[in-house]
């Protein structure tokens, strides 16, 4: 599996209008929980240090000023897939987040890198719900929009790399909700009919052999403590009092890492994980 060595992160500040989130036109559509009140000072404050931590372990982090006009503009992965010196700007598939991307294009150009666009109005993609191994992507094949046209710019951005379409149910709407990579060749998969569903899709369409840490059931308890993020042997998981039992798990599978325990704190309320608020290259 892939050992490639990782630099650099994106993150970007949070706005006062966070609380006009996409998760609440999200929850409300589809009956879920109201959207908890988001405390900014705190959540300022648990960003400041998430964005230490990447700092801490070695990566040389661009922070982006917040744009009140974008609510979700702290949600930096969904805007752009990586892979070695190639780029691609997704395009979200809500009209509100396009802007996004503007501010990521200018620091990757500034950075040498070989920048593509999704630029085709049929076309849909969030970083957010891509996988890449290191040897080829997922992408979340869900029912409210046809991701088939997105799959087509991963293709022509990323020739090398097959990419695989892997189901999801409503409303999980991002595959990083269901599978992370959490080490060279290892995956985190929720145990529930999501996990159960993409583990099968990727044991069908993958040429390669993944070994899967089975973490606990997101919609019943430790809610997004599977969302990990891996980079040069390093390992950032959840806080021990969000999810004791998936960071058992990890302590056990996977003692070979360098573990660090973090949290996205109050943007959880918006339905943020872990790898939600940076883009790591």
């Amino acid at each position: 599996m892939s050992t490639a060595i990782f630099t650099r992160a994106i993150v970007r500040q949070i706005p006062d209008s966070i609380e006009d989130s996409e998760a609440h036109v999200y929850n409300e559509k589809h009956g879920l929980s109201p959207v908890e009140p988001i405390d900014l000072e705190q959540a300022r404050e648990d960003h400041a240090v998430y964005t230490q931590t990447l700092r801490d372990l070695g990566l040389d982090v661009t922070v982006l000023p917040a744009d009140e006009s974008l609510p979700d503009c702290p949600f930096v992965e969904d805007i752009c897939v990586i892979a070695g010196n190639r780029a691609l700007l997704t395009r979200p598939f809500s009209e509100t987040r396009r802007g996004e991307a503007a501010a990521v294009k200018e620091v990757l150009i500034d950075l040498g890198l070989e920048v593509h666009q999704v630029d085709d109005e049929e076309a849909f993609l969030e970083g957010g719900n891509i996988v890449f191994t290191g040897h080829e992507f997922f992408v979340g094949d869900y029912s409210i929009c046809d991701i088939n046209p997105g799959i087509e710019f991963m293709r022509k951005t990323f020739p090398e790399y097959p990419v695989h379409g892997i189901p999801l149910a409503e409303p999980e709407y991002h595959l990083k909700g269901v599978i992370c990579m959490a080490a060279p060749g290892v995956m985190t998969v929720w145990e529930n009919d999501w996990g159960f569903t993409a583990w099968e899709a990727i044991q069908e369409k993958s040429k390669f052999t993944y070994e899967p840490i089975w973490t606990p059931d997101s919609r019943i308890i430790d809610d997004h403590t599977g969302n990990v993020i891996y980079f040069n042997g390093n390992l950032i998981h959840c806080l021990e009092e969000e999810g004791p039992k998936s960071v058992k798990i990890f302590a056990e599978k996977l003692p070979h890492l360098n573990r660090v325990e973090a949290t996205v704190g109050e943007l959880a309320n918006v339905d943020s994980g872990l790898t939600c608020c940076s883009i790591i290259f």
